[in-house]
């Protein structure tokens, strides 16, 4: 047998392996998508909610290891991984219309960053206006021009004193502004360039996280985030503004002012300090929301426990189940979070918090980790229910082709700790747009237009 002829047969068969293995990982997602709970609930079939149900620790939605085999748990290990591989497969099939700019996109663009854009404010009356605007889970209207003006008075106005917020796992600090308006500042531990390594939920928030989701939520007309500025701030200055239990948590390190606060992780020996350089702190600058807020356990919370898996993470038809407990708009808004922080890379909202009934988008300081892991099974909610708002559908189409990370650039350079990401996070976000068009056209070639809501 010649050379060539050898050379021939090995190029052939690794064209076949390769078919094989797109074969395969196509068959996984179908298999994955056909899979339904006992009560063979589909889809596309609402069940009848039961409204104000709060998810109890005893609920069988929760982890129940000691109700399964270690071997079954052994086999469905890879199950996000694999139905990543087959979305993965598919992702250079996409019709072009994601891969281009769409039209409608420019004056929505206009739009967002008209709102954005600061302006001249009233101290005494701009906290009204933003105390007036939340309804149910908006926090903001999508087209006022006034969000300018409190945009730009989070960014400077005075801080006339500080205090320490004891609630959570991580250091926040409450300023009071002048105005009379309390807001919650949560300060930089990373650099931008820096990569979380580990679990999607390691390390600790990137304040940078919390300014892009508010600006991510406007462009994908989910405002349900708190209004969130960056800001830098002196804690030598907060020192001589701080109450006495806030200056029992401050010290100095040489010649920089440094704070460890107060809260359940909190200890002197995790400080964070002025630059040495500016003797100035960066910070996430958040606007508290008005009104009574209810908290419940995610159906899809981790269980935060080292090879040991939820039961989301392998029960087929899990969707199903979810759907005998949540009405159709719960769920409905789970998705469009799960859409949400895959985006960002939040995989750590184990908690929802509802306002009037409807969803926030609280606590996004966990994103943008590590722009070159993209954690799939944050996507579970869509790809295990295939179904999705019409209208998040729509508005997911409008920013294809790069203008999401266009517009998200535009707002960065509004906000006073421009860049807030590096390229290789704009380039994530990019990529994860396209695993979600993906899963979605998936989703529909099995169950057409009934996945739209």
């Amino acid at each position: 047998m010649t050379k060539r002829r050898q050379l021939y047969l090995v190029v052939v068969g690794l064209l076949f392996l390769l078919l094989a293995i797109i074969f395969v990982a196509n068959f996984f997602f179908i298999n994955w998508l056909t899979a339904v709970d006992n009560r063979n609930v589909s889809p596309g079939e609402d069940v009848a909610p039961r409204h104000g149900h709060v998810i109890e620790d005893s609920n069988p939605l929760l982890v129940q290891l000691d109700r399964q085999e270690s071997q079954q748990q052994g086999l469905k290990a890879n199950r996000a991984e694999g139905i990543l591989g087959a979305v993965q497969s598919r992702v250079g099939k996409l019709k072009a219309v994601y891969r281009n700019r769409n039209p409608r996109y420019y004056p929505v663009k206009r739009g967002i960053l008209r709102a954005f854009i600061g302006k001249t404010y009233n101290i005494s009356t701009v906290w009204k206006t933003a105390a007036a605007w939340p309804s149910g889970n908006e926090i903001y209207p999508a087209k006022d021009e006034r969000l300018g003006k409190v945009v730009q008075a989070l960014q400077e106005a005075e801080i006339v004193s500080a205090r320490n917020t004891p609630r959570g796992t991580q250091l926040k600090l409450l300023f009071d502004l002048t105005g009379k308006q309390t807001v919650l500042f949560k300060p930089s531990w990373y650099r931008r360039d820096t990569i979380i390594e580990g679990t999607v939920y390691s390390g600790k928030d990137r304040h940078n996280s919390e300014v892009v989701a508010f600006h991510l939520g406007a462009i994908l007309n989910m405002r349900w985030t708190p209004i969130v500025v960056g800001r830098r701030v002196s804690l030598q200055e907060i020192y001589r503004l701080a109450d006495t239990e806030l200056q029992a948590t401050m010290m100095k390190n040489d010649t920089r002012q440094c704070v460890y606060g107060k809260c359940h992780y909190c200890k002197p020996t995790e400080a964070v300090c002025d630059d040495a350089e500016t003797d100035q702190l960066e910070g996430a600058l958040l606007l508290l929301v008005p009104g009574k807020f209810s908290k419940y356990r995610s159906p899809w919370q981790r269980t935060y426990r080292d090879g040991v898996q939820a039961e989301w993470e392998r029960a087929d038809g899990y969707c199903g189940r979810v759907k005998e407990r949540l009405p159709l708009d719960r769920l409905l808004d789970l998705i469009d979070v799960a859409i949400f922080d895959f985006l960002i890379q939040n995989g750590d909202r184990h908690h929802y918090e509802t306002r009037d009934d409807r969803v926030l988008l609280m606590d996004n300081g966990k994103g943008f980790g590590n722009p070159f892991k993209d954690h799939f099974d944050i996507l579970a909610p869509l790809y295990q229910c295939c179904i999705i708002r019409k209208s998040t559908w729509e508005r997911l189409q409008i920013f294809s082709g790069g203008a999401l990370t266009e517009t998200l650039k535009g707002l960065s350079e509004i906000d006073l700790l421009h860049p807030l990401l590096t390229k290789d996070h704009y380039d994530a976000i990019e990529r994860r747009l396209l695993l979600i068009y993906t899963t979605v056209e998936m989703c529909r070639e099995k169950y057409n237009s009934r996945i739209f809501k």
